[in-house]
């Protein structure tokens, strides 16, 4: 029975799940089966295919809803795990995840001046030489 325009290739599948792990092509191709001579080029094509394209979008659609992890979230668990360092008396543990939270927020920006001695303007000093090209 002949595939459907939707259907992948067992190779073409395995392409899929192994290029969503660090999206390069080449080890992908390798890793499902394509031989060292023809990965480049098999990895290249195989992006292109329509159906192979589509799968990696959906596959990369699926993986995202499934590791999502939110500004949101992080920033709750930083606030719970200082809380709990603090409670347990573990203070290096509670200052590094209340810096985390600072940074977030901006609480400890940096401040680089750019001047000249003392804080005084830049004095460009141009020179002319004598020498011609």
């Amino acid at each position: 029975m002949p595939k459907t325009t939707d259907e992948l290739s067992g190779k073409e599948a395995h392409f899929v799940d192994e290029y969503i792990i660090d999206k390069n092509a080449t080890r992908s191709a390798l890793a499902a089966g394509y031989s060292a001579k023809t990965a480049y080029s098999a990895g290249h094509n195989l992006k292109k295919k329509p159906r192979v394209a589509a799968a990696i979008k959906r596959a990369l659609a699926e993986q995202q809803r499934r590791t999502l992890i939110t500004a949101d979230g992080v920033l709750k668990r930083l606030d719970r795990l200082a809380a709990k360092a603090e409670a347990a008396g573990d203070h290096n543990a509670a200052v590094r995840a209340n810096q985390l939270l600072g940074q977030h927020y901006k609480l400890f920006t940096e401040k680089h001046e750019h001047g000249g001695l003392g804080g005084g303007p830049l004095v460009m000093q141009v020179t002319q030489t004598d020498e011609k090209l």
